[in-house]
């Protein structure tokens, strides 16, 4: 335990967020959850611990220096919680929704946030784009709208800026080949009110393993629902 807590720390250091007590032990905690409930519902085929730690965590942890305090965050296709729960449990201030398609995902969610006593979020058995005809507040409500999810950019963006208000953003986690992706989906961004603001690649502390976090600034959100 001591090892993975000094690789959780570390990381987080080197991606210039420092994690309190409370964090790192919701954390650790998150870790233990998810590899038991993975017996039996099958959430991620990453099982070992440092992985977890690694690829899911401090992966999700690298949008945290984009994001303002005290914000609202819609996380798109969450999955097991990635990146929304790790980014709530690091800055408790987020006030959080979680959205995924899968209704077991969405029961683990539940779960797991009464375990670890996370507050101001909601897990929401939706798919993006049916949710907004569901909850219609929800429609340029957003500070930020992030996505993890494996669609391509382009319909990444079509599910994802809807949410987001005016001068807020939708950020996306890809993997390092993200440069057909992006030319490809300029023409959506910016028909649905989008502008790509900046495009940065990160390298997973403690790993060789570049990400890319594509921010695409809402300049004219349209509305849907």
């Amino acid at each position: 335990m001591q090892k993975i807590r000094k690789i959780l720390i570390d990381g987080a250091t080197e991606l210039g967020l420092a994690l309190d007590e409370v964090a790192i032990d919701r954390l650790l905690a998150y870790r233990g959850f998810l590899k038991e409930y993975n017996k039996k519902v099958n959430l991620t085929s990453i099982v070992d611990d440092e992985e977890i730690i690694v690829k899911h965590f401090l992966d999700s942890m690298t949008v945290l220096p984009d994001i303002n305090t005290g914000t609202k965050i819609i996380d798109i296709g969450t999955g097991a919680g990635f990146p929304g729960v790790v980014l709530k449990i690091a800055r408790e201030d987020l006030d959080l929704v979680l959205v995924d398609s899968t209704r077991k995902k969405i029961v683990f969610l539940k779960e797991l946030l009464e375990a670890l006593v996370l507050k101001d979020v909601e897990s929401i058995h939706a798919r993006a784009e049916d949710l907004l005809r569901q909850r219609p507040d929800f429609s340029n409500g957003f500070d930020y709208a992030v996505s993890r999810a494996v669609a391509r950019l382009s319909k990444l963006a079509e599910y994802c800026l809807p949410y987001v208000k005016v001068g807020g953003e939708f950020i996306a986690m890809k993997g390092r080949n993200y440069k057909e992706e992006l030319d490809e989906s300029r023409k959506t961004i910016k028909s649905l009110g989008g502008e790509i603001s900046s495009v940065k690649e990160v390298t997973l502390p403690g790993s060789d393993i570049v990400h890319s976090i594509i921010r695409i600034k809402s300049k004219n959100s349209q509305k849907i629902g």
